[in-house]
């Protein structure tokens, strides 16, 4: 008896999950390593700045499908920037920095947390998880990077440890315009940030032009801002349509595998 109720369950989760996995690749939408981006709408060849770059996961996913003309990763933690040129030589610019808000700091103390994926710039976000060290780094600010890469970026990802707040704020209305999309891991469940943080950032956005896909709702791990600027009308229309899709199918998902769990 348990079997003939379950079992069909279970079969119409497997249904559920082929029918999205079809929808959200008819829709253009890729996840490489927790960050969503439209594959369709990148350069070809596409230009790629990745903030937070750790051990290149990322980027080893992305230039394995994408034609990638001219890459920038940027690493605060100095081992792991090391490690980042050995890796990739000449395939992409490396830099050892932290990526902050506006330009008026040279360097600025990065916290090395245990938990080395938690490493920070804000050290009470850093310190969560324990601290391991702390040393100053050089920094590196938006405008400067578009600059490198010739004042346009196809897809900009962010996963920097909640300094992801401080940079979209104090960023020029020009240096977002030079960006297609932006795939941010957000961070508001740990002080010093909070959801309103991130409120604030996505109505700042939206009045840039951009058009938000929570890829990972209701959380904010996962959030994707494509530049609708950067599109002749008749384009725009349809990547807003396929946004709006796209975020009703991960809200379904949301909502059918909470239920059936």
């Amino acid at each position: 008896m348990l079997t003939r109720n379950t079992t069909p369950r279970l079969d119409a989760r497997s249904v559920f999950k082929a029918v999205y996995h079809w929808f959200l690749a008819r829709l253009g939408i890729r996840r490489l390593r927790g960050h969503s981006f439209f594959g369709t709408l990148l350069g070809q060849p596409a230009v790629v700045a990745d903030f937070g770059a750790h051990r290149g996961e990322f980027f080893v996913g992305l230039k394995s499908e994408y034609s990638i003309s001219r890459a920038l990763l940027v690493e605060a933690n100095p081992v792991l920037a090391e490690s980042l040129k050995e890796t990739f030589g000449n395939e992409a610019t490396i830099h050892h920095a932290a990526l902050v808000g506006g330009n008026n700091h040279r360097s600025v103390v990065f916290t090395r947390s245990i938990e080395p994926e938690s490493s920070s710039i804000l050290v009470d976000w850093a310190a969560a998880w324990g601290v391991a060290d702390q040393l100053d780094v050089p920094c590196v600010d938006l405008s400067t990077v578009i600059c490198e890469l010739g004042g346009r970026v196809d897809l900009l990802k962010l996963d920097i440890e909640g300094a992801e707040i401080g940079v979209l704020e104090t960023a020029s209305a020009s240096d977002l315009a030079s960006c297609g999309q932006l795939t941010v891991e957000f961070h508001d469940t740990r002080p010093p940030l909070t959801r309103r943080d991130v409120d604030r950032v996505c109505c700042r956005m939206c009045c840039e032009g951009f058009t938000i896909l929570n890829a990972d709702w209701p959380s904010l791990n996962d959030m994707l801002f494509v530049n609708l600027k950067m599109m002749p009308l008749c384009k725009r229309i349809g990547v807003r349509c396929r946004v709006a899709l796209a975020n009703a199918l991960f809200l379904i998902r949301k909502v059918i595998f909470d239920r059936s769990a």
